[in-house]
């Protein structure tokens, strides 16, 4: 049996096509043969929860989630901007304890703990890192050559650090505040790889699943010689990233679905 990674792409209330894609691949009979697993932003939310192998559970807490019960705003935000001024950028607009909670009364540590889950997060610098290093970060990433992209391997860190690195793969810039890991700081794993499949080849993945989230990336995936890399688009729009109208939620399952069994069913062969 072929070893099989699965890559989860970021886009916020877009995730849901992703448990959509998670009911086609279980009635195509893969899910199971499923062992290593990456995530970016919300993708790294669903990667978890795919790990834990609990579908009826991943569905009933996307169909539950709105965009009042994951995110916190101060009703003066305007007042906020003029006292906190250029500081606002690096505190986000939004506050995380709601989908803090939803994390900690979802996700079942001691079922992953033996579960090879890779989340992405974008490296900012020490401690004292802001909002305003981030340029820096890109600068290095993409004209110098210098990685600033981390994927953490979740089985080998504590609980709470679980917790923030997953907090840090979702902590899209202005909107939340970046996350200090010990002497280091984070943001959103999808700015910099929003397809994380990299951490599946240096696992030895012989067939790689990539759902993505947009109809479209201009990133170039590498050439890999003896790994398959398959990836499904939306073929349609899936809406903004933080629309969590119920009516869309459903669509998003529908789209999901409807994609990943016409694409996969066309490379079953690839995973005998």
């Amino acid at each position: 049996m072929k070893k099989i990674g699965l890559a989860l792409a970021g886009g916020g209330a877009r995730g849901a096509y992703q448990i959509g894609a998670w009911k086609a691949l279980t009635e195509l009979g893969i899910t199971n043969n499923i062992s290593v697993y990456s995530g970016a932003s919300v993708g790294s939310l669903n990667a978890v929860l795919f790990a834990m192998g609990d579908y009826d559970l991943a569905k009933e807490i996307w169909l539950k989630l709105d965009k009042d019960s994951l995110f916190n705003i101060e009703k003066q935000i305007y007042k906020r901007i003029f006292r906190e001024k250029l500081n606002f950028l690096n505190r986000g607009v939004y506050n995380t304890k709601r989908l803090e909670k939803l994390m900690d009364n979802t996700i079942d540590y001691n079922n992953i703990k033996d579960k090879e889950i890779y989340v992405a997060t974008t490296y900012l610098g020490g401690e004292k890192s802001t909002f305003f290093d981030l340029l820096r970060t890109n600068y290095k990433h993409y004209f110098k050559s210098d990685n600033q992209i981390n994927y953490h391997l979740l089985r080998d860190m504590k609980h709470e650090d679980i917790r923030k690195v997953m907090l840090a793969s979702c902590a899209i810039p202005v909107a939340f505040r970046p996350i200090r890991i010990g002497n280091e700081t984070f943001y959103d794993g999808g700015i910099l790889d929003n397809t994380p499949y990299q951490p599946l080849i240096d696992a030895g993945c012989e067939v790689i699943i990539i759902i993505d989230l947009f109809k479209a990336t201009f990133i170039k995936k590498k050439v890999v010689t003896g790994v398959k890399l398959i990836t499904v688009h939306p073929r349609r729009s899936l809406r903004g990233v933080l629309d969590f109208n119920n009516k869309y939620i459903q669509r998003r399952f529908d789209l999901g679905y409807i994609d990943t069994m016409e694409k996969i069913k066309k490379h079953l062969k690839d995973f005998e």
